[in-house]
């Protein structure tokens, strides 16, 4: 969960304003995290005026798997 804050974050970086933290964060694990190399993937869904939100998947790279999806919220 903290890798995928992390890479929220920085795509929150993305603008000009800084943001002040995550308000909410919810992560669906649907497979185990074992034994393969993953890759996050963090989408903005939408900049408001207080806050955004972005969307997150895990995914296995040999595969293509998903491994866990997150929706984060956070404040400006």
């Amino acid at each position: 969960m903290s890798a995928v804050d992390t890479v929220a974050s920085l795509a929150m970086a993305t603008t000009d304003r800084t943001p002040k933290g995550t308000v909410y964060q919810h992560t669906h694990f649907l497979r185990p995290a074992m034994s393969d190399d993953m890759r996050i993937e963090a989408s903005v869904l939408r900049f408001g005026k207080a806050s955004a939100f972005a969307e997150t998947k895990v995914i296995f790279i040999s595969s293509d798997e998903l491994v866990a999806h997150a929706t984060l919220e956070f404040a400006f």
